[in-house]
C-alpha cells in the first residue's frame, strides 16, 4: 500500500501548477458566453420572466396586533382579579388581628393583669 501512495504522489508530478489553461482562454470567455446565450435564445426563444405575486402583509399585521391586545387585556384582567382577592385576604386578616387584639385586651382587663405581670408569666413558661 505504501508503494501505491508513492506512485500516486510522485514529487515530480506535484512540482509546478498541475492545472493548465489554453492561451487567451479568459480573455475570450465573456464573448463566448454571450455568443452561446444568443444562440440559445434563437433556438428556444426568449423566455419571459414570471413576476412574483405581491402578497400584502397588512392583514397579518392587524391580526397580530389584535392578538397582542387580546393577550395583554386578558393578563390584566386575571392580574386584577388576583390582586383584588389578595386585598380581600389582607383585609380579612387585619380584621381578625384587630378582633384578636381586642379579645386579648379584654381578657387582660378581666384578669387585671398589667404588662409587667404578663411578661413575668411568659418568662416562667
Amino acid at each position: 500500500m505504501n508503494n501505491d501512495l508513492n506512485d500516486i504522489f510522485d514529487k515530480k508530478q506535484l512540482e509546478g501548477n498541475p492545472f493548465k489553461v489554453p492561451n487567451g482562454y479568459f480573455e475570450t470567455l465573456n464573448s463566448r458566453i454571450m455568443d452561446n446565450v444568443a444562440q440559445y435564445e434563437k433556438l428556444h426563444g426568449k423566455k419571459e420572466t414570471i413576476k412574483a405575486k405581491h402578497i400584502s402583509m397588512r392583514p397579518f399585521r392587524w391580526a397580530a396586533a389584535c392578538a397582542c391586545v387580546l393577550v395583554v387585556a386578558t393578563s390584566a384582567f386575571i392580574f386584577s382579579n388576583k390582586y383584588n382577592e389578595s386585598q380581600d385576604v389582607v383585609a380579612t386578616t387585619q380584621q381578625y388581628a384587630a378582633v384578636s387584639d381586642d379579645a386579648f385586651n379584654q381578657a387582660a382587663d378581666y384578669t387585671m393583669l398589667d404588662n409587667h405581670d404578663m411578661y413575668q408569666m411568659l418568662a416562667e413558661e
